[in-house]
């Protein structure tokens, strides 16, 4: 179990994972070494971290449902989580095996992975992919509540930046990317020395990035640790002309961490965290309540995290690898996960 403190210090991150450790303590009413001693502490038993990664509403990436062969899935999991294209891996209930989240450069790359990568692996029998259209919501929306008002409103304050600029292919940011994935906070010194440019450049590419929203950090919690220990992907559908409008709504829920448009037999797809399997069912029912035109016709509830953004998990949801997030990598080679 974490301290009231150690919760309070993830939901500071949550609001502004970069903050100073400074502002972090202003708002905790604590001093900054107490603040960055503590995060050292989490961070260095795999309890939370801080992940940036490269954004877009439109970006080419699919949900992708992966049924093995008996006895096969720790193995296939296990394969398809060294990939550099795989966000997420999960082992899932409900007519399933795996459910993977998959990020390519572009449509021709998304279904050489589908068709090629995922057909070439020894246990996989057959896939079902959902292709994104519209991504409404992700990671870094979802917070604990460990905060006050007033407390957030002090840390959403320093936050603000303007927003807007000149967009740069993220592309080109790959090595500045993969850095910021495998630390979210590391200082603008240590990435100045790992691209080998200055600190004034790298500070000018990362914070044109934010402002025009294509560089995204979040801070993630151990699953086990969060109050929020089950996972449940639901599968709907909604008139196509309702679907911009029902999908920002469910978005807007708390406990939802992912909401996607997708082209299949659904085109609404979302992820949320809740505590127990019974606020699954109680959730369905509060989202049928609100949202009448959405129709959930599958769900499936995540029975171990293999990966989350890049991130190697253990059975309890702690952090103990990293694969750098991709899409430009090449498939036939994947990048070995490096420990955190």
């Amino acid at each position: 179990m974490l301290s009231e403190l150690d919760l309070a210090l993830v939901n500071a991150l949550q609001i502004n994972p970069r903050a100073p450790w400074s502002e972090i303590a202003r708002a905790l009413d604590v001093d900054a070494a107490t603040a960055a001693r503590r995060w050292e502490r989490l961070q260095a038993a795999g309890n939370a971290w801080v992940t940036g990664y490269g954004f877009a509403e439109t970006a080419t990436g699919a949900l992708i449902e992966v049924d093995c062969a008996p006895g096969q899935d720790t193995t296939v999991a296990d394969t398809v989580a060294a990939d550099p294209h795989t966000v997420t891996v999960e082992h899932a209930a409900g007519g399933r095996d795996l459910l993977i989240t998959v990020m390519a450069s572009d449509f021709g790359a998304l279904s050489e992975y589908i068709v090629d990568r995922l057909g070439s692996i020894p246990g996989v029998t057959s896939t079902r992919a959902h292709l994104m259209t519209r991504n409404y919501a992700e990671g870094s929306v979802w917070r604990l509540r460990s905060l006050t008002r007033s407390q957030q409103e002090l840390l959403v304050a320093s936050r603000r930046a303007a927003k807007g600029g000149q967009f740069d292919p993220l592309e080109q940011h790959r090595e500045l990317l993969h850095a910021l994935g495998e630390n979210g906070r590391v200082s603008m010194s240590d990435l100045a020395t790992r691209l080998g440019v200055s600190i004034s450049t790298v500070s000018r590419r990362l914070n044109r990035l934010v402002a025009a929203g294509s560089l995204v950090f979040r801070c993630d919690l151990a699953r086990s640790l969060s109050g929020a220990p089950v996972t449940v992907t639901f599968f709907g559908s909604t008139p196509p002309d309702l679907l911009d409008a029902t999908a920002r709504e469910l978005a807007k829920i708390p406990e939802i961490r992912m909401c996607v448009g997708v082209a299949g037999p659904r085109n609404l797809i979302a992820t949320a965290w809740v505590g127990s399997l019974m606020d699954v069912q109680s959730l369905e029912i509060r989202l049928a309540k609100s949202l009448p035109h959405l129709h959930i016709a599958d769900r499936a509830v995540s029975l171990r995290t293999v990966k989350l953004m890049g991130r190697r998990l253990d059975p309890q949801g702690r952090a103990v690898g990293f694969v750098a997030v991709d899409p430009w990598a090449s498939m036939a080679a994947p990048e070995r996960a490096t420990p955190t």
